[in-house]
Formats: structure tokens, C-alpha cells, sequence
């Protein structure tokens, strides 16, 4: 009975030592992003497939199909967060500029584009990264002489970076980098992609609703 109670108090422990895992990187913040105002969503073509490369090409035919239902899902989830109004979804390639930032050779033609948006805010969805990591860890066993095991788990995670504009000042207000995961279970590799995907907006959404980052 003793040696029970000292293996939880030791597995306690060590479950406690786990660190707090952040979900929301590389911030760069110059102004608060106010609620409720009137909001464009657009996106960068670049999508980068590190790993689940045969799950990425079975359900997306492009990545441009890709960032159609990437973008369409961060609306809708933004639209049931009620933290912004009138969203709206341009994936044209005019947008193709914003990739590079405010620069001499391309300032003009992003400020001509905010000039000709008619929203708040701008949210721009700068690249998404797929991309794997396998967790392992080790479960010891009951009494004397027991084995312990060892498992391993793969994960899927998918990294977004969001920037957001003022579009009446004309400038970058936030930037940041957004990352969901799952874990493969029972070999099901859409469903775990998916999950990941989706889990990356969602954190996005709650950084912007209570700045919150993990």
C-alpha cells in the first residue's frame, strides 16, 4: 500500500513539472486591436507541407484549395467568437504584395489596396507550415521486478502566421504566430490533420479575444 501511494505521490510530481505549452509565438504588438469593427480576411498562396505530405495531397488539391477551407473556417469561427463585424474573404492574388511587408519597392501598392478597402481591420494570413513530432514517454510498472513501457505518439501540428492591419492608418498593428496540433489515432491521418488545422485557428481567435496564449 505504501509503495502505491509513493509511486502517484512521484507520478503527481512529475505531472506538475510538465510546462505550461504556448500556443501563440513571436508577437509583435504596436496598438490594441479593437472588437467589434468591420473586418477583411485575406491570405498569402504559401503553404509549406513539412510532413503528412500524401494526407495534405488525398484531401486538398492545391494550396490554394487548401486556403480556401483554411480561410472559410477562420471566418466562420471568428463570425461565432461576435468579436468582429461584416467579415469578408478576398483571395485574389492582388493581395500577393502584403507577403513582404511595408518595403520602398511595395509601399505604395499596399497602401493603394488599404486605400481601396472599405474595412477596420485587415487580417492577413501571411503562411501556414505542416509540419510532425513524435512524443514519446514511459509508464513504469506495478511491484517489484514489473517492466515499464515505452510509447511513442505522432503528432500533426499546423502553424499560421496573422498579421493585422489598420486600414485607415495605413500600418501593422499585430503579428503573430498561431499553432494547433492533434495526435494520429487509430492511423486516421485526415482526421488528425484536420483537427490541427482547425485547432490553430481557434487558438488565434482566443489570442485575440483574451490575449491569452496558451
Amino acid at each position: 500500500m505504501l509503495k502505491k501511494v509513493i509511486y502517484i505521490f512521484v507520478l503527481i510530481s512529475l505531472v506538475s513539472c510538465i510546462p505550461t505549452k504556448h500556443f501563440i509565438n513571436n508577437i509583435h504588438k504596436t496598438e490594441k486591436v479593437l472588437k467589434s469593427e468591420s473586418m477583411l480576411i485575406v491570405a498569402n498562396k504559401e503553404v509549406t507541407v513539412n510532413s503528412f505530405k500524401k494526407t495534405f495531397k488525398k484531401n486538398y488539391e492545391s494550396n490554394e484549395v487548401f486556403l480556401k477551407s483554411f480561410a472559410n473556417y477562420f471566418k466562420s469561427s471568428l463570425n461565432s467568437s461576435n468579436l468582429y463585424t461584416n467579415l469578408v474573404i478576398d483571395l485574389s492574388d492582388k493581395w500577393k504584395a502584403l507577403s513582404e511587408g511595408y518595403s520602398k519597392k511595395n509601399n505604395d501598392i499596399i497602401n493603394n489596396l488599404l486605400t481601396k478597402t472599405d474595412k477596420k481591420y485587415l487580417l492577413y494570413l501571411k503562411g501556414v507550415t505542416i509540419d510532425n513530432y513524435v512524443s514519446s514517454s514511459y509508464s513504469p510498472g506495478f511491484g517489484p521486478g514489473s517492466m515499464g513501457t515505452h510509447n511513442s505518439t505522432e503528432f500533426c501540428t499546423v502553424s499560421v502566421t496573422v498579421v493585422i492591419y489598420d486600414v485607415k492608418a495605413m500600418k501593422q498593428v499585430l503579428e503573430f504566430e498561431s499553432t494547433g496540433e492533434s495526435s494520429v489515432f487509430f492511423f486516421d491521418f485526415t482526421k488528425t490533420l484536420i483537427k490541427a488545422r482547425d485547432r490553430s485557428i481557434e487558438n488565434a481567435i482566443k489570442y485575440l479575444k483574451t490575449g491569452k496564449t496558451s
